[in-house]
This record gives structure tokens, C-alpha cells and sequence, in this order.
């Protein structure tokens, strides 16, 4: 999302400042080892309990690896959707207009070990041109079963499909049909998650369209008709993206912020038996994640199946903000029965 929905510093004491600036360093300690010869992002690894520095199990989930994102360049940062595909890529969007994508080193266990031969290239128009203005804002990110990758925008609400690879960041997309609904959503408040499902169909959540019980518009789209659906985040919570996963059920990513950049995340799990013609859906939370661990404004997910149960991977967009990190956490969802 755009930095000034979340990046609000009042203006108060210089104490508040100081306190806001210790909070940052204190997780910061490694940037200074990116150098002038570095690559174009550096992965510093972290901890997510800095309190136990050992701990891997997360609620449902176990920890694989943690890192930050760092770069000088001034294209990177903002990132608001996540895809891995089955060429082992990671693929992502920023909320200003640009491509990601990079090739994962994994170890035997399917933990990440770095992100090389890092590509970042502008989002194109319909007319060939790189998105800007109220275009720009790409909030979440789906590869397709024919290997096109669908991305949702916010701003001027729309979902655009682009080409598979090698084609992709060259592309001109088009345009997927979505509910008129959506137009009614606030600017920065449409379509926040979207996730394809195994059948081929789309799931779309919004942001801030609300129902009058608290939940959020959401639709599933089947070759241009729509079945409206809900989904009803935890108090407090607002969704930020989404994943499917090869059986059919979704993983929802929320996120609650409060003042003076203080996050809390959550994982859940939604059945896909739960995806039904106004159906109100909620779901198992597999993670939560609270200060003092490391959790930051995570707005993208994705999914990805190996032969130990789900890689999840989370990212966070730090808003093009020197107070805020781009974190990349990773995750096993162990298969049932194991």
C-alpha cells in the first residue's frame, strides 16, 4: 500500500523520533555490510524470536529461513504481491509499478539459501507504456495454470494478465473481467489478495469493501461470472493477499497496524469445500506473528508444494520507508498426518 496510509509520523517530540529511530537500528545491524561492489539485493539473515534465536516452530508452521532484503537501489522496495513458480522463481510486484523476479538457491530441505540473477523491470501499460499515476499501485500477484502471471491493482481497480515467461516483463497485458462492485471500493482499498485455484477459477478478496457484519467482499471468478463471497478477518485485521494450495484450500494473509509502525500478521487456512455461493468465510490460523518477533508489514504470499509438505513465504512491503524493512520469511506447512 502507499506509504502514507501507514507511514504517519505525527508531529510530536523529538524523543518520539529517537524512539522510532533505536526501534528501526535495532533490527537494522547488518545493512551497513552491503558495499559498493554489492549485488543489486543482498539477503541478511535474521532472527524471528530474538529471544531464541533456535526457535523454529511458529504456531502450525516451521520456520525454514528469515531474512532481509536490502538494496540501494531505488526501484526496490514496496513489495505487495508474491509468486513461486515451478522453475524454482520467486516473482513479485511493487505498489510503485515494477516487475521482481529472481532464482532461488534451496538447500535439500527446501530451505531458501539466497535470491540470485535478480531481474527488476517497469509494469507495462496496454500501451506498452510503464504504469505510473493511479496505474501504478500493483497490490497482489497470481501465476496461472498456463504459466501467465494475473496482477491486481489498486487505484484504478483492475486485474490485468500478462504473458508467461519469457515474455512477461514485456507483455502487453489484458484486461480480466471483475464484479462492477469493485469500483466502489475505496482508492486504497480494492483488491487486495487474489489467488488462482486448481480448477482454474480465481479468488479475489477485498481490502476495505466491507459488509455491514465486518467482512470483506470477496468473489470467486469462473470465465467472467461472479459468485460473491465474504471473508471475515480477526478483529482488528485486514487482508493483505492470498495463496491456493494444489487441494483446493487458501491461505489468507491479514495484517493489523496501529501508530508509530507497530505490526501484527497472521496466517489462516481456508478449506476450499468452503468456497460456496455467499458463503461467510473464516479461517484456522496457522501463524501469528507479534513484537518482539519480527514481523513487519507483510503484504504478499506464496505456495509452493515439495515433497516435505507447503513452503509458505511471506514478504513485507516496507513502503519505500527508511523506517520499515523488506523482510522474507519462510515457512513449512507439514502435510496432514505427518
Amino acid at each position: 500500500m502507499p506509504a502514507r496510509r501507514y507511514i504517519n509520523l505525527p508531529h510530536v517530540t523529538v524523543i518520539v523520533i529517537l524512539v522510532l529511530l533505536l526501534m528501526a537500528s535495532c533490527r537494522r545491524p547488518t545493512v551497513a555490510q552491503v558495499t559498493a561492489n554489492s549485488r543489486l539485493v543482498e539477503l541478511v539473515p535474521i532472527d524471528v524470536d530474538p529471544k531464541r534465536p533456535e526457535r523454529r516452530n511458529f504456531g502450525s508452521l516451521t520456520l525454514l529461513s528469515a531474512f532481509q532484503l536490502v538494496s540501494k537501489g531505488n526501484r526496490f522496495g514496496g513489495l505487495s504481491g508474491l509468486a513461486i513458480s515451478a522453475d524454482e522463481k520467486l516473482y513479485a510486484v511493487s505498489d510503485r509499478g515494477y516487475w521482481l523476479s529472481a532464482s532461488m538457491l534451496l538447500d535439500p530441505n527446501h530451505g531458501l539459501k539466497d535470491l540470485v540473477k535478480w531481474r527488476i523491470a517497469p509494469i507495462l501499460t496496454t500501451t506498452k507504456t510503464p504504469v505510473n499515476g493511479k496505474l501504478r499501485d500493483a497490490e497482489a500477484l497470481a501465476q496461472a495454470r498456463d504459466g501467465s502471471f494475473l496482477v491486481a491493482f489498486e487505484g484504478f481497480h483492475r486485474i490485468w494478465r500478462y504473458s508467461a515467461q519469457p515474455n512477461t516483463f514485456d507483455s502487453t497485458p489484458a484486461y480480466v473481467p471483475i464484479p462492477t462492485a469493485v469500483a466502489h471500493a475505496p482508492r486504497n482499498g480494492g483488491i487486495e489478495a487474489l489467488a488462482t485455484l486448481p480448477d482454474g477459477r480465481l479468488l479475489i478478496i477485498a481490502e476495505e469493501l466491507e459488509n455491514a457484519d465486518g467482512s470483506v467482499k470477496a468473489w470467486v471468478i469462473d470465465e467472467g461470472q461472479f459468485t460473491e463471497l465474504s471473508y471475515l478477518p480477526a478483529k482488528g485485521f485486514r487482508v493483505t493477499d492470498c495463496a491456493a494450495l494444489n487441494n483446493g484450500d487458501v491461505l489468507v494473509l491479514e495484517r493489523r497496524y496501529v501508530p508509530f509502525g507497530i505490526f501484527s500478521s497472521r496466517v489462516t487456512l481456508v478449506k476450499g469445500s468452503s468456497f460456496r455461493p455467499g458463503a461467510k468465510l473464516t479461517g484456522k490460523e496457522l501463524l501469528k506473528l507479534e513484537q518482539p518477533l519480527a514481523v513487519e508489514n507483510f503484504e504478499g504470499i506464496a505456495a509452493q508444494q515439495t515433497s516435505n509438505g507447503t513452503v509458505i513465504f511471506i514478504v513485507s512491503d516496507n513502503n519505500y520507508s527508511r523506517f520499515q524493512q523488506t523482510l522474507l520469511l519462510q515457512f513449512l506447512l507439514p502435510d496432514a498426518g505427518d
